[in-house]
């Protein structure tokens, strides 16, 4: 792999003439460049650009000739099959706005999200491991299946099903029975259409993306071709992205992580995307192994189950040479380890959210590993398209006062905040929220808690919800993580605050040790007792495996539900005296 600076100008150098525009637009300039070029490697089945953008463009007009009107919403319940980037782009280039869902979500929380959504049809998948999606929408709206208006979605209109064993299904589309539908010369005929017909539409929205919903319900993101395509952009300066990059993508598509900085940055390349459907370590590896994969996006606990499995059992993984490791902290031997035993060169972390387009914020990957520990990164480039009042880039952060709302100096600690063209109007259908998130100069308020240094480099240091009240103090669980993970018996570590009689609320840690490592209460408690006020000391220690962490569908911990494990143990001793 050639040296990033090079990589960076000559993709600089490539796209120094590009406008912003809509995703679909761009991955058709792309496969004219790139026609044979492999963009999808599947399980089963690898897809060229053109084959890509041939299925897309079926999947386009059929939907067209189901009934699908410009503007109506999508919904898309997929893990990571080939199917879901047919029904972006397909729906896309219908002028459909998607509702990419989470696919571990269980019957109420779908119902949810395909209500407040409001969408008009849904692709999905039939069954995936334990989830049953027809089933599920069955229960859901059977009117729907006997062609009838639901009660509970008035707004939805029509079901596909992909169905990998090819099953059929009463009252619903075939996926690829559509896409069959439509012959060579229809699909040419409706490309033509749409060329002529086509206007500048970058800034529409082209996703109702929802966020994780960990502290309420979720709340759909507005999200515009124009933002997403300067976030990819942004990535592939930063990152170096040279032509032809191949990027594993275990994360979920439905994610803008694995989406924007994987499906559709790569895309500007004329790269690949290697698929996994399940993540497991072992299988990983041996894809990497056999595709020379060059590059992966994954979050820390995909990371470390990458690294134990890696020094169990002997690859070939020469090729993997980038990995963008980001979601939550990682601690430093874990980036030592990557880098030297498994021979990454180029590790880089960062920070975003749904709201501002993926991750906005990045290391860079020639940055020493002490850079990885301490921060999250800095504004991704803003290229040939960044703005003069944004010093050049596409987002401006700053650190304000969680009581008055005062900009902070560098050095000090505040609420993040951001503006640019990469943040979101708002929240579909949900003004207060929007109105409680984004203030009326535009300055989105993410939550989070962080230091600017002088540099532009941002460090976390909590989040405004996580903070917890200790008789008259506030405590940040950030600052006793990084004390608990910086013992070298531990993994990691997540502290948070749980109710107390006398003080109000005091600190509980939960701790993953070291594969191997014993250790008890005391022993952390003697550790962390010199390093922290005594007060922030946390009253409750519990041990927990790597594999007993409760996380979401992007692998973020969750810690809400850590809360509801205390307290559920507290109810059970309770009852029993």
């Amino acid at each position: 792999m050639e040296a990033i600076a090079l990589r960076r100008k000559k993709f600089e150098d490539q796209s120094k003439n590009w406008s912003p525009e809509p995703i679909q637009d761009l991955f058709f300039r792309m496969t004219d460049k790139y026609k044979e070029n492999v963009y999808i490697i599947g399980e089963e089945q690898s897809w060229t650009y053109d084959e890509t953008k041939n299925v897309s463009i079926k999947l386009a007009a059929g939907l067209v000739d189901t009934g699908v009107k410009k503007g109506e919403h999508i919904a898309l319940i997929f893990p990571n099959y080939p199917e879901f980037i047919f029904s972006k782009l397909g729906s896309a280039i219908a002028g459909c706005v998607t509702v990419p869902l989470n696919y571990r979500l269980k019957k109420e929380e779908l119902s949810y999200l395909i209500s407040q959504s409001d969408s008009n049809y849904i692709i999905t998948l039939d069954k995936w491991n334990q989830f049953d999606y027809v089933s599920i929408l069955k229960d859901l709206c059977p009117e729907v299946f006997e062609g009838k208006k639901s009660a509970k979605f008035p707004n939805l209109k029509g079901i596909i099903v992909y169905s990998p064993k090819g099953k059929k299904y009463t009252g619903t589309t075939d996926f690829y029975e559509l896409i069959y539908s439509i012959t060579d010369e229809q699909s040419k005929e409706f490309l033509l259409r749409y060329q002529k017909d086509s206007n500048d539409h970058v800034l529409d929205v082209t996703d109702i993306m929802y966020t994780s919903g960990t502290t309420s319900l979720p709340k759909g993101v507005l999200v515009t071709h124009d933002m997403i395509w300067r976030s990819a952009l942004g990535t592939a300066i930063s990152r170096g992205y040279q032509e032809e990059r191949r990027i594993f993508v275990p994360i979920p598509f439905y994610h803008c992580f694995g989406y924007i900085v994987g499906i559709v940055a790569v895309s500007m390349v004329g790269g690949s995307v290697i698929i996994q459907r399940d993540f497991e370590e072992y299988e990983a590896l041996s894809i990497i192994e056999k595709h020379k994969v060059e590059d992966i996006l994954c979050v820390p606990t995909i990371g470390l189950r990458l690294l134990n499995a890696y020094r169990l059992k002997e690859y070939d993984i020469t090729s993997l040479k980038s990995m963008y490791c980001a979601g939550s902290e990682v601690p430093a031997h874990i980036w030592k380890s990557l880098k030297e035993e498994m021979g990454i060169e180029e590790l880089n972390t960062g920070y975003g959210m749904t709201e501002i387009a993926a991750g906005v914020l990045q290391t860079d990957p020639t940055d020493e590993l002490p850079y990885l520990n301490q921060y999250v990164g800095r504004p991704i480039p803003g290229g040939h398209v960044g703005l003069k009042e944004l010093n050049g880039k596409n987002i401006e952060f700053r650190a304000v006062n969680i009581d008055t709302g005062e900009i902070l100096p560098f050095g000090k600690e505040g609420e993040l905040i951001c503006t640019g063209p990469m943040v979101t109007k708002g929240y579909y259908n949900k003004p207060e929220e929007t109105l409680k998130t984004i203030d009326a100069d535009g300055w989105l308020h993410t939550g989070d808690l962080g230091v600017i240094d002088e540099n532009g480099y941002i460090s976390l240091t909590g989040r405004i919800k996580e903070i917890y009240r200790i008789g008259a103090e506030n405590v940040a669980p950030k600052e006793i993580e990084d004390i608990i993970t910086s013992h070298p018996k531990v993994n990691q570590a997540y502290v948070i605050g749980v109710p107390d009689a006398l003080m109000g609320e005091v600190g509980m840690a939960w701790i993953v040790l070291e594969q191997g490592e014993t250790a008890a209460k005391e022993e952390m408690l003697a550790y962390v007792s010199d390093k922290l006020a005594r007060f922030k000391i946390p009253k409750y220690i519990r041990f927990i495996t790597q594999q007993e962490l409760p996380v979401n569908g992007t692998g973020k911990i969750q810690k809400f539900k850590l809360k509801e494990w205390y307290l559920e143990e507290k109810e059970k001793i309770k009852s029993v005296f």
